[in-house]
């Protein structure tokens, strides 16, 4: 019974329980509040945003996941995987709104000590973007003032995207994916390429011969969706907690994420709608 047992090889198996798996004592010992004299409300908000970066990992966990199925040409599996990461982003919007049961009062109490802190310093929110093809060398370089988190999102920005991988697998089951679009420098954001759009107006148009590539297309659509739904719902958040203000750590608050909510992760598949209600009409 004493056997190697991984990271466990020290617990018997019948030691091995709830609490040991999870490690429940050591999550439940990060809460560490940081306010004097402890305010109510800031546990509330650590708990929230310290569950956000835990679903980020998962979402992170899956993402990788969807780049090897397309990158194997497996549509069932990817859906598959698109699916989770879809209702892990359901449960993130519906979260976020937790914050609006904090006033601006309540916030103001503890808000001094997040000191510099802020979730513009969110490295896996970058990667989510990153990984899902939204890329921007002012991250990269923003957070070189943490060596390894510039390392992590260097990895991200010098991999293929989730799209790229998309694109390709449409490429090797005789899609006419452009030469130029599957070479391109992966280092920067997809641009919106015309002919992109004609391979999914195509594709859309014969729903019999490609449908499983249409429910893919529609699934990122959903993803690219919920991301915008979670930008919009976090905006009107802080907006209803610090107003026009500033955000902690040098952001420029509610302004910059508003310039950030049209940004889109799969542009042709946002394109493609217009070419397609030109042919309804």
């Amino acid at each position: 019974m004493d056997e190697d047992r991984g990271e466990y090889g020290k617990l018997r198996f019948e030691e091995l329980n709830y609490g040991s798996y999870l490690r429940i004592p050591e999550l439940l010992a990060l809460q560490q509040q940081r306010s004097k004299p402890p305010h109510h409300d800031e546990m509330f908000f650590i708990v929230i945003h310290q569950s956000f970066e835990l679903w980020f990992k998962e979402v992170l966990h899956e993402l990788d996941l969807l780049g090897e199925h397309l990158a194997a040409g497996s549509v069932s599996r990817a859906l598959k995987t698109v699916k989770r990461v879809n209702a892990i982003l359901d449960c993130l919007v519906q979260q976020i709104q937790l914050l609006a049961t904090l006033t601006p009062v309540e916030f103001a109490g503890f808000r001094s000590a997040l000191g510099a802190g802020s979730g513009f310093q969110s490295l896996q929110f970058r990667e989510i973007e990153f990984i899902c093809g939204l890329r921007d060398d002012f991250f990269v370089e923003f957070f070189s003032r943490w060596p390894e988190s510039a390392a992590r999102l260097r990895r991200r920005a010098e991999a293929p995207s989730v799209y790229d991988h998309f694109l390709r697998a449409l490429a090797k089951t005789g899609h006419a994916v452009p030469k130029e679009v599957l070479e391109r420098d992966v280092r920067a954001s997809h641009v919106l390429d015309p002919r992109v759009v004609e391979v999914l107006h195509g594709i859309y148009q014969r729903p019999r011969e490609d449908y499983h590539w249409v429910l893919l297309a529609e699934a990122l659509l959903d993803l690219d969706t919920n991301w915008s739904k979670w930008r919009a719902v976090h905006i009107i958040m802080v907006t209803r907690t610090i107003g026009g203000q500033a955000g902690t750590g040098g952001s420029t608050g509610a302004a910059f994420l508003e310039s950030r909510l049209k940004m889109r992760f799969f542009p042709e598949l946002w394109e493609v709608r217009n070419a397609l209600w030109e042919d309804v009409e």
